[in-house]
């Protein structure tokens, strides 16, 4: 095992001893290598009622327990529009649906089931002199037939919390405008009846990226993901670590971009 599967591993476990209560079952754990690539359209809708749109556009792949290859497999493909109110200061509330199509991959364990979303999501951004810090709070509700066929519901509750270092630019001309380096943590808990997850603990989540303009409408990220998964079993983590990029197009010219609602992560 690699040093950063092992300091990944450490951290994860004293963050999990944390938030998850003692049980008689041994946990088990499984690396998979995954990659998450999205492109997302953001627009106005009514300026004057600080009404604007965006699409997202996502592809997540995978590899396996002994499959090494972040892009051996496709686990999902999502579509994903937003409406986006930004009337407050320092805040912008978000209401959104999630249209999953997950594919099976027996190697892995995962099962073929469409899942959809209702999402509503909050940000604060509190602005620094050299960068910004951010909260992010995201409610959502998920739709999907578990792999007996079974119908389930299952509310979620997410906390992101993240920084953006604003990068100095030197140069008259540089290739890239408004670079920025960013990190967040993000926990998941989600609320399953009983027959389906006994625990709440879902999903912990870790992403350092680089951001960076390429035209005033055009600006991508390009970063690493780590997060730590309990399945519905309750007893087998899987740990998902690769590569993400994002790359958005924004009708109405912005001068820097910081990506703090990109939905990076495999699930």
């Amino acid at each position: 095992m690699s040093l950063l599967k092992k300091s990944f591993l450490l951290f994860c476990c004293i963050i999990l001893s944390q938030v998850l209560k003692a049980q008689d079952a041994p946990y088990t754990m499984g690396f998979i290598p995954a990659s998450i690539s999205e492109v997302d359209v953001a627009f106005p809708l009514i300026e004057k009622w600080h009404l604007s749109g965006q699409a997202d556009l996502q592809l997540v792949t995978q590899g396996a327990y002994t499959n090494g290859n972040p892009f051996e497999y496709t686990q999902r493909k999502v579509i994903r529009p937003w409406i986006i109110y930004s009337g407050f200061k320092n805040m912008k509330l978000w209401l959104g649906y999630a249209h999953n199509q997950k594919y099976a991959i027996e190697e892995a364990g995962n099962y073929k089931t469409l899942e959809n979303r209702l999402i509503v999501m909050g940000t604060y951004t509190q602005e620094m002199p050299k960068g910004s810090i951010f909260e992010q709070v995201r409610f959502e509700t998920k739709f999907f037939d578990d792999r007996n066929g079974n119908h389930q519901t299952i509310p979620r509750l997410r906390a992101r919390f993240g920084v953006n270092h604003y990068l100095r630019q030197s140069k008259e001309k540089p290739i890239f405008l408004a670079p920025n380096i960013g990190y967040y943590t993000e926990l998941m808990l989600k609320f399953a009846s009983k027959d389906y997850a006994d625990e709440h603990f879902d999903i912990f989540r870790l992403s350092v990226y680089y951001t960076a303009g390429i035209t005033p409408n055009i600006h991508f990220l390009a970063g690493v993901i780590g997060q730590m998964q309990l399945r519905a079993n309750g007893t087998q983590f899987d740990v998902y670590y690769g590569p993400m990029v994002s790359l958005k197009y924004s009708v109405k010219p912005k001068e820097r971009e910081t990506f703090d609602s990109v939905d990076g992560g495999a699930d």
